[in-house]
Protein backbone atom coordinates (compact mmCIF):
# COMPACT_ATOMS: atom_id res chain seq x y z
CA UNK A 1 0.00 0.00 0.00
CA UNK A 2 1.25 3.43 -0.78
CA UNK A 3 2.72 5.39 2.91
CA UNK A 4 0.11 6.65 4.44
CA UNK A 5 -0.30 8.57 7.67
CA UNK A 6 0.45 6.55 10.91
CA UNK A 7 -3.60 7.39 12.21
CA UNK A 8 -4.76 5.96 8.70
CA UNK A 9 -5.31 2.53 9.11
CA UNK A 10 -7.53 2.18 5.87
CA UNK A 11 -6.69 -1.32 4.20
CA UNK A 12 -7.95 -0.73 0.04
CA UNK A 13 -6.67 -1.98 -2.62
CA UNK A 14 -5.04 0.71 -5.13
CA UNK A 15 -6.46 -0.18 -8.45
CA UNK A 16 -4.47 2.36 -10.74
CA UNK A 17 -1.56 4.94 -10.16
CA UNK A 18 -3.16 7.72 -11.44
CA UNK A 19 -6.62 7.15 -8.55
CA UNK A 20 -4.00 6.65 -5.81
CA UNK A 21 -2.23 9.83 -6.56
CA UNK A 22 -5.46 11.94 -6.78
CA UNK A 23 -6.74 10.60 -3.55
CA UNK A 24 -3.20 11.24 -1.55
CA UNK A 25 -3.45 14.65 -3.09
CA UNK A 26 -7.07 15.15 -1.70
CA UNK A 27 -6.64 13.68 1.22
CA UNK A 28 -3.40 16.32 1.84
CA UNK A 29 -4.99 19.02 0.93
CA UNK A 30 -8.06 18.77 3.13
CA UNK A 31 -5.31 18.06 6.04
CA UNK A 32 -3.28 21.34 4.86
CA UNK A 33 -0.28 19.27 4.10
CA UNK A 34 0.52 21.36 1.58
CA UNK A 35 0.52 24.80 3.40
CA UNK A 36 3.83 26.30 4.18
CA UNK A 37 5.64 23.98 2.39
CA UNK A 38 9.81 24.84 1.98
CA UNK A 39 9.61 27.25 -1.38
CA UNK A 40 6.19 28.44 -1.18
CA UNK A 41 5.60 30.40 -4.65
CA UNK A 42 8.68 29.32 -6.08
CA UNK A 43 9.35 27.03 -9.20
CA UNK A 44 10.08 23.59 -8.45
CA UNK A 45 12.14 20.56 -10.11
CA UNK A 46 9.60 18.28 -11.78
CA UNK A 47 10.40 14.59 -10.32
CA UNK A 48 11.32 12.61 -13.45
CA UNK A 49 9.54 9.15 -12.72
CA UNK A 50 10.15 6.15 -15.94
CA UNK A 51 6.95 4.76 -14.09
CA UNK A 52 4.16 7.28 -15.02
CA UNK A 53 5.64 10.17 -16.63
CA UNK A 54 2.11 12.05 -17.55
CA UNK A 55 2.49 12.37 -13.85
CA UNK A 56 5.66 13.56 -12.60
CA UNK A 57 4.25 16.85 -11.59
CA UNK A 58 1.96 15.70 -9.84
CA UNK A 59 4.55 13.35 -8.09
CA UNK A 60 6.51 16.15 -7.31
CA UNK A 61 4.06 17.62 -5.44
CA UNK A 62 3.22 14.95 -2.94
CA UNK A 63 7.06 13.96 -2.56
CA UNK A 64 7.04 18.10 -1.04
CA UNK A 65 4.32 17.21 1.33
CA UNK A 66 6.39 13.42 2.41
CA UNK A 67 4.56 11.33 0.35
CA UNK A 68 5.96 8.80 -2.05
CA UNK A 69 4.05 5.26 -3.07
CA UNK A 70 5.18 2.82 -1.08
CA UNK A 71 5.80 0.48 -4.27
CA UNK A 72 7.82 3.36 -5.68
CA UNK A 73 9.97 3.40 -2.48
CA UNK A 74 10.23 -0.47 -2.71
CA UNK A 75 11.39 -0.69 -6.61
CA UNK A 76 14.39 1.84 -5.38
CA UNK A 77 15.77 -0.43 -2.62
CA UNK A 78 15.42 -3.47 -4.28
CA UNK A 79 17.73 -1.76 -6.91
CA UNK A 80 20.32 -0.69 -4.33
CA UNK A 81 20.09 -3.98 -2.79
CA UNK A 82 20.63 -6.16 -6.67
CA UNK A 83 24.01 -3.56 -7.42
CA UNK A 84 24.93 -4.65 -3.28
CA UNK A 85 24.87 -8.00 -4.40
CA UNK A 86 26.26 -7.86 -7.50
CA UNK A 87 29.31 -5.81 -6.03
CA UNK A 88 29.58 -8.02 -2.95
CA UNK A 89 29.78 -11.23 -6.19
CA UNK A 90 32.57 -9.28 -7.75
CA UNK A 91 34.95 -8.60 -5.01
CA UNK A 92 34.21 -12.05 -3.85
CA UNK A 93 34.85 -13.99 -6.95
CA UNK A 94 37.95 -11.59 -7.48
CA UNK A 95 39.75 -11.87 -3.82
CA UNK A 96 39.25 -16.06 -4.32
CA UNK A 97 40.54 -15.69 -7.69
CA UNK A 98 43.56 -13.95 -6.49
CA UNK A 99 44.48 -15.98 -3.49
CA UNK A 100 44.26 -18.78 -5.28
CA UNK A 101 46.86 -17.81 -7.75
CA UNK A 102 48.45 -17.01 -4.97
CA UNK A 103 48.44 -20.46 -3.47
CA UNK A 104 49.31 -21.86 -6.87
CA UNK A 105 52.25 -19.86 -7.52
CA UNK A 106 53.51 -21.12 -3.65
CA UNK A 107 53.13 -25.00 -4.69
CA UNK A 108 55.23 -24.32 -7.49
CA UNK A 109 57.83 -22.43 -6.08
CA UNK A 110 60.97 -24.28 -4.29
CA UNK A 111 60.84 -23.07 -0.36
CA UNK A 112 64.22 -21.96 -0.08
CA UNK A 113 66.07 -22.38 3.39
CA UNK A 114 66.20 -19.33 5.60
CA UNK A 115 69.77 -18.08 5.38
CA UNK A 116 72.66 -18.70 8.50
CA UNK A 117 73.16 -15.07 8.74
CA UNK A 118 69.28 -14.83 9.40
CA UNK A 119 69.03 -17.48 11.88
CA UNK A 120 71.99 -15.97 13.83
CA UNK A 121 70.04 -12.12 13.75
CA UNK A 122 67.02 -14.35 15.44
CA UNK A 123 69.23 -16.44 17.96
CA UNK A 124 71.12 -12.57 19.17
CA UNK A 125 67.34 -10.99 19.58
CA UNK A 126 66.35 -13.93 21.62
CA UNK A 127 69.51 -13.54 24.13
CA UNK A 128 69.38 -9.52 24.16
CA UNK A 129 65.21 -10.00 24.93
CA UNK A 130 66.12 -12.69 27.23
CA UNK A 131 63.31 -15.12 25.78
CA UNK A 132 63.72 -18.59 26.67
CA UNK A 133 65.42 -21.33 24.55
CA UNK A 134 62.94 -22.82 22.52
CA UNK A 135 60.89 -19.41 21.89
CA UNK A 136 61.04 -20.05 17.99
CA UNK A 137 60.53 -17.01 15.05
CA UNK A 138 56.94 -16.18 14.71
CA UNK A 139 55.39 -17.89 12.04
CA UNK A 140 52.99 -16.32 9.65
CA UNK A 141 50.75 -19.34 8.61
CA UNK A 142 49.67 -19.30 4.36
CA UNK A 143 46.15 -19.57 3.58
CA UNK A 144 45.40 -23.16 1.96
CA UNK A 145 43.00 -24.51 -0.62
CA UNK A 146 40.98 -25.61 2.27
CA UNK A 147 41.00 -22.49 3.81
CA UNK A 148 39.61 -20.66 0.43
CA UNK A 149 36.80 -23.93 0.30
CA UNK A 150 35.85 -22.88 3.53
CA UNK A 151 36.08 -18.97 2.99
CA UNK A 152 33.65 -19.62 -0.39
CA UNK A 153 31.12 -21.50 1.31
CA UNK A 154 30.64 -18.61 3.76
CA UNK A 155 30.28 -16.00 0.90
CA UNK A 156 28.21 -18.26 -0.35
CA UNK A 157 26.29 -18.29 2.21
CA UNK A 158 25.99 -14.32 2.70
CA UNK A 159 24.93 -14.11 -0.87
CA UNK A 160 22.26 -16.27 -0.55
CA UNK A 161 20.83 -14.11 2.47
CA UNK A 162 21.22 -10.72 0.69
CA UNK A 163 19.44 -12.49 -1.80
CA UNK A 164 16.53 -13.58 0.28
CA UNK A 165 16.26 -9.99 1.62
CA UNK A 166 15.74 -8.93 -1.81
CA UNK A 167 13.55 -11.62 -2.73
CA UNK A 168 10.97 -10.30 0.48
CA UNK A 169 11.80 -6.86 -0.86
CA UNK A 170 9.79 -7.64 -4.43
CA UNK A 171 7.20 -9.88 -3.16
CA UNK A 172 6.16 -6.36 -0.92
CA UNK A 173 6.58 -4.27 -4.34
CA UNK A 174 4.54 -6.94 -5.96
CA UNK A 175 1.47 -6.55 -3.48
CA UNK A 176 2.07 -2.50 -3.30
CA UNK A 177 1.92 -2.33 -6.89
CA UNK A 178 -1.25 -0.80 -8.76
CA UNK A 179 -2.86 -3.34 -11.19
CA UNK A 180 -2.36 -1.24 -14.28
CA UNK A 181 1.35 -1.14 -13.43
CA UNK A 182 1.66 -5.37 -13.51
CA UNK A 183 4.04 -4.61 -16.03
CA UNK A 184 6.38 -3.53 -13.66
CA UNK A 185 6.53 -6.34 -11.77
CA UNK A 186 10.19 -7.45 -10.57
CA UNK A 187 11.78 -11.29 -11.40
CA UNK A 188 11.97 -13.31 -7.79
CA UNK A 189 15.20 -13.79 -6.89
CA UNK A 190 14.20 -17.86 -5.51
CA UNK A 191 17.42 -19.39 -3.74
CA UNK A 192 17.80 -21.95 -6.78
CA UNK A 193 18.29 -18.80 -9.24
CA UNK A 194 20.95 -16.99 -6.64
CA UNK A 195 22.89 -19.80 -5.61
CA UNK A 196 23.13 -20.33 -9.59
CA UNK A 197 24.32 -16.83 -9.77
CA UNK A 198 27.48 -17.41 -7.96
CA UNK A 199 28.40 -20.49 -8.55
CA UNK A 200 28.34 -19.36 -12.35
CA UNK A 201 30.60 -16.31 -11.06
CA UNK A 202 32.54 -18.20 -8.68
CA UNK A 203 32.90 -21.61 -9.43
CA UNK A 204 33.61 -24.40 -6.60
CA UNK A 205 37.11 -24.63 -5.90
CA UNK A 206 39.14 -28.07 -6.75
CA UNK A 207 42.29 -28.36 -4.41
Amino acid sequence: MPIRHEDDYRRKEIRSWDSWVDEAILEAQERGDFDNLPHHGKPITIVETPFAPDMNAALTTLKNAGYAPTWMELDREITQKKEEMASFLERSTAWLRDKAAEIQWERATPVAEPSPRRTGLWARIRRLLNFAADVDPPVRRQLTFEDLVMIRSRMRDQYLELAALVDKKVTEFHSALPRNLWHLERMRLTPESAARTFDEACPPLTI
